[in-house]
C-alpha cells in the first residue's frame, strides 16, 4: 500500500467560490474521492493555499471521515479556528461572506505559505500535486517521490492570451520540476509540448487522461425537466439551439464563433436558431460582448448564461443540436468530452488535445476559419441524420474515459514511481 499526499488547495479554492469550479476543480476533486477509495492508497493530505476552505470542504462533503493533513501543527490550528469562525454563518450568507472576506484579505496582506512538518516527510511514499507547484521545502529528499500533473502550458506557449497570475504560476510549475519528479501530463500533446519546452525526456513523462463526472454529464431525457431548464436560463424552447461552454476569454475563440454564427444566420436567412454562451468572465472578455453589442441581430439571437449550476448542465447539453467548441488550444478539452457524454453532436477545434478526445466522433474545423465553423453549424441545423449519427458515435467515444480507469492509471504510477 502507497502512503501518498495529495495537495488539495484547487478543492479549498473552489468550495466558497463556485466560480472556480472549473475544470482543474472538477479533475482534483474526482482524483481525491477515488485515491480516497482505493484500497491501495493510504491518503493524507496537504495545502500550500487555501488550507482553511479546504477544511471547510471536508467537513462539509466528509462530516464523518478524518482525514490525516500533514501541514504545520500551528499552520491547521490557525486554518481550524478560521473555518470554525467561518462555518458559525450559514453557508453563503452575507456575514459568512463578510467574514471570510476579512479573513483572505488578512491573508492576502500577510501572504502566508502553508508549511509542512518536513521531519516527518520520509515516512510517505508519493507527494503527488494537481496542479500547483511542488514546493521548496521537498528539495534533496529522496521519499517521499515527487508527482505534478501538467494540465497544459498554454500561458507558456501562448502568453498574450492570458494575464500575469497565469504567466506566473506556469512559470513557477516548470521550474519546480527537477530530475526527481515525476510528470502526469492529462493529453498526448500537452506531453509533447512539456518535453518541448523543458527538454524532459518523453519517457520520464506519463499520461493519463480525463473523465466526465457521470453524474453530471448524461442523456437528459426528461423533457419536463428540460423545459424548467431552459426557462430558467431564458432560452426559448421554440427555437433550437447551439451551445458553447468555456470561460469567456480569447483563448476559447468566442467571437470567432460568434461571427459565423451571424454569417450563418444572415446568409441562410434562419430565424429559429440561437446560439447559447454558458461561462463566467475571464481574462480580456470585453472582446466577446462588443462583438454581441455591435450587432443588433445578435442581441435576440445569442443567450449569455454566466454561470450554471452543475444540475442544470446535463439539460442544457442534452437540448442542444449541437455543441461548438472552436477553442485555439487545449490541453485537454473538458467540454467536447462532457457534450458527448450528453450525446450532443460537436463541432471543436482540429489543433491541439483535441483531436485526441473528439477522434472521429465530432466535426473538426480549423478553429480560425469563420466560413468553416459556419459550415459545420448548418450542417447541424439542416441535417438530423448527421445530428443522430454523431450523437450516436459520441456517446461511443466518450465511453472510453472514465474516472475509474483515471484513478487507476494513477494508483499504477505511484506503483512505478515508488
Amino acid at each position: 500500500m502507497n502512503k501518498v499526499i495529495l495537495d488539495t488547495s484547487v478543492l479549498g479554492l473552489g468550495h466558497f467560490n463556485e466560480q472556480s469550479r472549473t475544470g482543474i476543480f472538477r479533475v482534483v476533486e474526482e482524483l481525491f474521492k477515488g485515491l480516497h477509495t482505493s484500497p491501495s492508497i493510504e491518503l493524507s493530505l496537504a495545502n500550500t493555499e487555501h488550507l482553511p476552505e479546504m477544511i471547510s470542504y471536508l467537513k462539509e462533503h466528509f462530516p464523518e471521515k478524518s482525514f490525516n493533513i500533514v501541514n504545520k501543527n500551528s499552520d491547521k490550528v490557525r486554518a481550524k479556528l478560521e473555518s470554525s469562525l467561518i462555518s458559525i454563518f450559514p453557508f453563503k450568507s452575507l456575514p459568512q461572506k463578510a467574514v471570510r472576506e476579512a479573513f483572505v484579505r488578512t491573508r492576502g496582506y500577510l501572504k502566508p505559505k502553508f508549511k509542512f512538518d518536513t521531519t516527518s516527510l520520509s515516512n510517505y511514499d508519493i507527494y503527488h500535486s494537481p496542479f500547483l507547484p511542488i514546493p521548496e521545502e521537498f528539495e534533496g529528499f529522496a521519499k517521499p517521490k515527487k508527482i505534478i500533473t501538467i494540465h497544459d502550458l498554454i500561458p507558456h506557449i501562448f502568453p498574450q492570451f492570458f494575464g500575469e497570475w497565469n504567466k506566473i504560476i506556469t512559470k513557477k510549475i516548470l521550474a519546480s520540476i527537477d530530475e526527481h519528479t515525476t510528470p502526469i501530463c492529462i493529453s498526448e500533446a500537452t506531453k509533447n509540448d512539456l518535453c518541448e519546452a523543458t527538454g524532459i525526456a518523453t519517457n520520464r513523462v506519463k499520461v493519463v487522461h480525463l473523465a466526465a463526472s457521470k453524474d453530471i454529464f448524461y442523456q437528459e431525457s426528461n423533457q419536463e425537466k428540460i423545459s424548467r431548464t431552459l426557462k430558467k436560463y431564458n432560452i426559448s424552447a421554440e427555437s433550437k439551439h447551439l451551445l458553447s461552454v468555456s470561460t469567456l476569454e480569447p483563448r476559447k475563440n468566442l467571437e470567432r464563433t460568434i461571427r459565423a454564427f451571424l454569417k450563418l444566420i444572415q446568409q441562410e436567412h434562419i430565424t429559429d436558431l440561437n446560439l447559447v454562451l454558458v461561462g463566467t468572465k475571464g481574462w480580456q472578455f470585453d472582446g466577446i460582448f462588443e462583438e454581441i453589442k455591435s450587432n443588433p441581430t445578435l442581441k435576440e439571437r445569442i443567450i449569455t448564461t454566466g454561470f450554471v449550476a452543475d444540475e442544470d448542465l446535463a439539460s442544457l447539453y442534452s437540448s442542444a443540436i449541437g455543441f461548438v467548441y472552436p477553442s485555439l488550444y487545449e490541453g485537454f478539452g473538458l467540454p467536447p468530452l462532457e457534450a458527448m457524454q450528453c450525446g450532443t453532436p460537436v463541432i471543436s477545434s482540429n489543433k491541439s488535445s483535441i483531436p485526441e478526445v473528439v477522434s472521429d466522433a465530432g466535426l473538426l474545423v480549423e478553429p480560425t476559419d469563420e466560413t468553416a465553423i459556419a459550415a459545420a453549424m448548418f450542417a447541424f441545423y439542416k441535417n438530423e441524420k448527421l445530428r443522430n449519427e454523431l450523437s450516436k458515435k459520441a456517446i461511443l467515444q466518450a465511453s472510453k474515459f472514465s474516472w475509474e480507469r483515471f484513478i487507476s492509471e494513477h494508483v499504477n504510477i505511484y506503483q512505478q514511481v515508488s
